[in-house]
This record gives C-alpha cells, structure tokens and sequence, in this order.
C-alpha cells in the first residue's frame, strides 16, 4: 500500500467474502487493521475489521465527510453515495429506471 489509510479513504476489498467491494474507512485500530463501511451491507452501526493488506487503496473522499466520518457525525446514505460515486459504480435500480423495459421478458406464456 503506497499511501497510508485514513479516516475516509476509499479503499477496494482483495481478499475475503467481500472481495471486489467497495469501502470507506471509518477508523484505524492499529499498524495493520482499520474499520471499513459502505452504508449498505455495512453500516457505520457495524462496520468491518479488515487488515490492511486485503485492501487497495483508491484516493480520499471529500474533506468534509472525512470530518464527518472522524466525528460520528456521518450517516449511511451520505457513505453509500460516496461510495457509488468514487468507485464508479451506478447506485441500485438507477439502471432499471433509465433503461427502456425488456418486451420479451414481461410477455407472458398462456
């Protein structure tokens, strides 16, 4: 890991059950773990301990919310939006909306 994580760095799970996930750190508990959180399957009520080499890190959030984050002071929605936005991807049910509906799936077998 080249920069060092803090409080609202946007990090990338490498290893573990939640591989591939995106994450915000919300705390540090020592040389080699922090405690992560998306707002979704983990909400700041209860967020992961993951140790630092199952992660990658991918920049830091707006300054703002790191202030936030270090002050219990963040809410999951604000999380999950920063979260999508950085990591680039689309929030849920944004793509069913925008998309036009599939015919051949709503049609139905008598």
């Amino acid at each position: 890991m080249s920069q060092p994580l803090r409080p609202g760095s946007l990090v990338h799970s490498l290893a573990g059950r939640d591989a591939g996930e995106y994450y915000l750190v919300t705390s540090i508990l020592g040389p080699n773990f922090v405690l992560v959180a998306n707002g979704q399957s983990r909400p700041l009520s209860r967020p992961k301990k993951k140790n630092i080499r199952h992660l990658s890190g991918r920049g830091q959030c707006e300054a703002d919310l790191a202030a936030k984050i270090s002050g219990c002071q963040a809410c999951d929605e604000e999380i999950k939006r920063v979260v999508n936005e950085l990591s680039g991807q689309s929030l849920p049910g944004r793509e069913r909306e925008e998309s036009a509906p599939d015919v051949n799936k709503e049609k139905r077998r008598y």
